[in-house]
């Protein structure tokens, strides 16, 4: 069964805290876009991965799971 949620917001909104306790009574798997978006960095949030990178990368976690809830900033 595919069950998935999309929960959007500025930053700081708390969509990531609202998501991340949704999956933790759900078991569902959390995915944040940050993750996807940023590369790490000596300063968080500076440095931009590639987009082909990205989409690659959210393409196989999505695949990856029937079940799942993604953040996204916008």
């Amino acid at each position: 069964m595919r069950n998935r949620s999309h929960i959007t917001g500025p930053s700081g909104a708390g969509t990531t805290t609202i998501a991340k306790a949704i999956c933790e009574k759900t078991g569902y798997r959390h995915f944040d876009s940050d993750d996807y978006f940023w590369l790490p960095a000596d300063e968080p949030y500076t440095v931009q991965r590639p987009p082909e990178e990205r989409l690659r990368m959210l393409a196989r976690d999505l695949r990856s799971r029937e079940q799942w809830t993604i953040t996204t900033f916008g």
